[in-house]
């Protein structure tokens, strides 16, 4: 993934420039663009910044993010370069518990170990954009993180969790299960918060939201959020994480594996799971439920 600012750019979006300067290296200029949706009013624009560099002889944009981060600490921890926010106090012991994380999950699953890669340390997730030149009036705080796998990069903008944010982690190491082919969020994001939770919270402490959810909307089941695009997000990643929970006790982590090659159509995730559990749908749901219950009381 090469336009590290632009996977952000919301689709149909109208764009205009907002400044072009040097920066003070030769044949190099920042870029800075507006964009925003149709009907939308400036103030709630995006700003994206990509600098203008010449390479073998013909002018490429290149992506803020080695820029902003040129001067930060670097600690080499097994495969993994860690790259730190001046804002934030690196934690070798959490580094170290990462790559103990990733090696183990690896063998777990039979899959190759993760490669080098590049983890950012951030002080909250919206330092973690605007170092990849993305800037907007939205705000999230130390909440959470985001992966390119494909570019082994992680960054971290949860500084309670830092150095070891599973979530992204087990993102990077299950890469392999998905190349390739389609596969539904209930896999792959339900996988990853399995293994290291959601929002800021380990599996556990998901699963207890979720029960606290299901209790306050009583009509919500499994298909429904199976089945509707509107369902919150957390909600239906932890969804997915229950039912890797029922694959692990199972059929182990094969059966999470072959969980990532059901397709995404609701019909292929719902054929995969009764395959896989042996169960018919309706018991699957029900038990889906009472499994939930059952671990947000624990």
């Amino acid at each position: 993934m090469f336009d590290l600012a632009g996977f952000y750019i919301p689709d149909g979006a109208i764009n205009g420039v907002e400044s072009i300067r040097r920066t003070g290296r030769a044949d190099e200029y920042e870029l800075v663009a507006r964009f925003r949706k149709a009907g939308e009013h400036d103030s709630t624009a995006m700003a994206v910044t990509v600098f203008g560099v010449r390479e073998g002889g013909r002018w490429v944009l290149a992506n803020a993010l080695p820029r902003t981060t040129s001067n930060w600490e670097r600690h080499v921890v097994g495969p993994i370069t860690y790259v730190v926010d001046p804002r934030v106090r690196f934690s070798m012991s959490r580094a170290r518990q990462a790559v103990a994380f990733i090696d183990s999950l690896a063998n777990a699953f039979a899959l190759p170990r993760v490669g080098a890669t590049d983890y950012y340390v951030m002080s909250s997730v919206d330092v973690a954009m605007e170092s990849l030149g993305v800037r907007t009036t939205a705000r999230y705080g130390a909440a959470g993180g985001f992966s390119k796998p494909v570019n082994h990069q992680v960054f971290s903008g949860i500084p309670a969790q830092g150095e070891n944010y599973r979530h992204e982690l087990a993102h990077l190491v299950l890469r392999p299960l998905v190349n390739g082919s389609t596969t539904t969020l209930l896999a792959s994001e339900g996988a990853a918060t399995w293994l290291g939770g959601t929002g800021g919270t380990d599996f556990r402490g998901s699963v207890r939201a979720l029960s606290n959810y299901l209790h306050q909307n009583p009509t919500v089941t499994l298909d429904s959020i199976i089945d509707s695009g509107s369902t919150p997000q957390s909600v239906r990643y932890t969804a997915g994480a229950v039912l890797c929970e029922m694959l692990a006790r199972h059929g182990g982590a094969q059966a999470i594996a072959a969980f990532h090659g059901a397709g995404p159509g609701v019909a292929q995730v719902r054929a995969a799971l009764v395959r896989a559990l042996g169960r018919t749908w309706p018991v699957i749901a029900s038990e889906w439920r009472a499994l939930v219950v059952q671990l947000g009381s624990a």
